[in-house]
């Protein structure tokens, strides 16, 4: 009676284990984590090149999550990758992509403070099979001190993805954010900054001296 009742017993914590275990449920996939790669300075005159960049971002874009759009079926809504993200919000990544690819070494430069206001940086999946990024923001040259722009611009961007998934938007992304930087660089390189760093607004950005 005992040695039955011992291995009723034994019966019953192995079946509590199992039961356990079942409702842990499978072990979490690991997400996959990706930045924008290495950027190249862009080729500019020191004397053109801001001497910051400060990158702004509305909340939605405040988090490292891969935010992608079903643009031939729900185009107003917003979606996010479930295990794929950014290593960081995409508005500290482009920034330090900008800083690379803009600012002037040293203390050189023009003066200038480049802030540039991200309002779209997304995957847009045109079918289910074709996907594209688009980046689209606002940028502003201000002096060293003070709010008041001295030139502005709008600027956007499109990069067709080479495939229809989370891989293929962080390719384009990575195109598209160099892409930025070179127009932004060929637009700095437009302004006039003769006559004491005036500038096309017709205010100026001096240096510091």
């Amino acid at each position: 009676m005992f040695r039955s009742l011992t291995r009723l017993s034994a019966l019953a914590a192995f079946s509590l284990l199992l039961a356990g275990c079942g409702a842990l449920g499978t072990p979490p996939v690991a997400q996959a984590l990706f930045d924008l790669g290495a950027v190249d300075a862009v080729a500019m005159d020191a004397g053109q090149r801001p001497v910051s960049v400060e990158v702004r971002a509305p909340s939605w874009l405040t988090t490292s999550a891969m935010q992608y759009r079903l643009g031939y079926a729900d185009p107003q809504r917003r979606l996010a990758y479930g295990e794929s993200r950014w290593v960081a919000p995409p508005a500290e990544m482009l920034a330090l992509a900008l800083d690379r690819a803009l600012l002037a070494p040293g203390n050189g430069g023009s003066g200038c403070r480049l802030r540039v206001q991200i309002d779209e940086l997304v995957q847009v999946f045109d079918t289910e099979a074709r996907s594209r990024v688009l980046i689209s923001a606002r940028a502003s040259l201000l002096p060293q001190r003070g709010e008041t722009p001295v030139a502005g611009r709008d600027v956007a961007v499109q990069v067709a993805a080479p495939s229809a998934d989370a891989p293929g938007g962080v390719a384009a992304t990575r195109e598209a954010v160099h892409r930025l930087a070179g127009e932004l660089a060929a637009w700095i390189t437009t302004l006039d900054p003769s006559d004491g760093q005036r500038l096309n607004g017709g205010a100026g950005c001096r240096p510091e001296r």
